[in-house]
């Protein structure tokens, strides 16, 4: 046998072998990495990370924790309260002992939450795929899920981002878990619908992008439901609770869309007008060239054209992170994470989101049957908005469960593709 059989059967092994525990692996790490907070600050394009940081860099803190009086958003607009409200209370907290949000306390409390959010999606992330497709595709996104940088930099940040991260993760496992073991869809619990209105209505208090999520999932069981009700003509009292959960969903769920509604507006427009560069050309240049209409109709469906392909090009790669830096300066210590960013979006985030994207083609029949292009299909809606302006992989990151386990399927469907030809 030669030795490329041999290394391949090794990697083989590692998916296959039972004992192989991820979340333990991962446990080890996170806390390794947050005692080493404790001593070490660790920087990010502007605040530092991890329990010793002086000002914790959240993302966004200056809008979720400000002095106005609800405490959160801007003056013209506010966005949604639960992420807001969870800061809020860690701040109470940590007052009863004399601290502020600049402790290293208040940096604990919320670091802890957010790795337990991760460790929680961790699991969840398993159990799915592992209901999906087998064992060894669970190993792999397990793998996938821990080797990528960005798992600790959320955990570690104290970020919105696993929040988000965990109430996907729960739609995920709810709608794997509708799938029997013949693969039919259980579409008769009603528990589980009652939970994925629950996570959907979590979402939305938490982000836009959340609540577009939420809103597109609610809007697909609403149709089911009300289908089954005109094919089948029962009208049984279970059929009008579930539709009535849904509705309610629904209702809440457009709520919090309606009152980020400015915050969202605004984000957009600052989308449109992002500056910086891309790969190198300046984006005002572009959309100044692209942008403005003639009376030329050849010129203008050329000008049309470039703009597609600038725009499904930014979009790519920015979900990548493989991009400029949108900062006017290079501040001191920016550089590091600067390029330890495109370093992680060239040789992990690109391969994953690309082996996620042949995953997603090759198992299109599966997906279609088993309804999990319901929670594909969300996911990209709630990252499309990144198509008008500039897109980034923390917007992807967000509703990333599902296509790491494709990307896992497709990566074990290489592998075992390799050992049956004896490659």
């Amino acid at each position: 046998m030669s030795k490329e059989i041999i290394n391949n059967n090794k990697i083989i092994g590692i998916f296959e072998n039972k004992k192989f525990n991820p979340e333990n692996i991962y446990l080890f790490l996170i806390i390794f990495f947050i005692f080493i907070s404790l001593f070490v600050n660790i920087p990010s394009d502007i605040n530092n990370i991890g329990i010793s940081a002086p000002i914790l860099g959240i993302g966004d803190r200056i809008f979720y924790i400000n002095e106005s009086v609800k405490g959160f958003g801007y003056e013209d607009y506010s966005g949604n309260i639960l992420y807001p409200l969870i800061l809020k209370i860690i701040s109470y907290i940590t007052s009863l002992f004399g601290e502020d949000q600049y402790s290293k306390l208040w940096n604990f409390i919320i670091i802890m939450i957010t790795s337990s959010f991760s460790i929680i999606s961790l699991k969840l992330l398993k159990i799915s795929s592992t209901i999906l497709f087998n064992k060894n595709v669970s190993n792999i996104a397990s793998i996938l899920y821990i080797i990528n940088p960005y798992t600790y930099f959320y955990s570690l940040s104290g970020g919105i981002t696993n929040f988000l991260i965990l109430g996907v993760s729960c739609i995920l496992y709810l709608f794997s878990k509708r799938l029997k073991k013949n693969n039919h869809l259980n579409k008769n619990n009603t528990w589980d619908l009652f939970f994925i209105v629950l996570a959907s209505t979590y979402l939305s208090f938490l982000r836009p992008s959340g609540a577009l999520f939420g809103f597109v999932i609610l809007l697909f069981l609403f149709w089911e439901k009300i289908k089954n009700e005109i094919l089948n003509q029962t009208f049984k009292n279970k059929n009008k609770v579930e539709i009535t959960i849904v509705i309610l969903g629904i209702i809440i769920v457009t709520y919090n869309i309606n009152i980020s509604l400015d915050y969202s507006l605004s984000t957009v427009t600052l989308f449109t007008n992002e500056g910086g560069q891309f790969f190198g050309y300046p984006r005002i240049y572009l959309r100044d060239q692209l942008t403005t209409q003639t009376t030329d109709i050849f010129i203008n469906i050329k000008h049309g054209l470039y703009l597609f392909i600038w725009k499904i090009t930014d979009f790519v790669s920015g979900l990548s992170d493989i991009r400029d830096t949108h900062s006017q300066f290079m501040n001191e210590g920016i550089i590091l994470p600067f390029v330890f960013r495109t370093f992680t979006g060239i040789f992990i985030l690109f391969p994953i989101n690309l082996f996620s994207f042949l995953g997603i083609i090759s198992n299109i029949k599966f997906i279609l049957k088993s309804q999990i292009w319901i929670v594909l299909f969300s996911a990209f809606v709630a990252v499309c908005p990144s198509l008008l302006g500039v897109s980034m992989s923390r917007y992807l990151m967000m509703f990333y469960p599902p296509f790491i386990i494709f990307s896992a399927k497709m990566i074990h469907d290489t592998f075992l593709g390799i050992k049956r030809n004896k490659i």
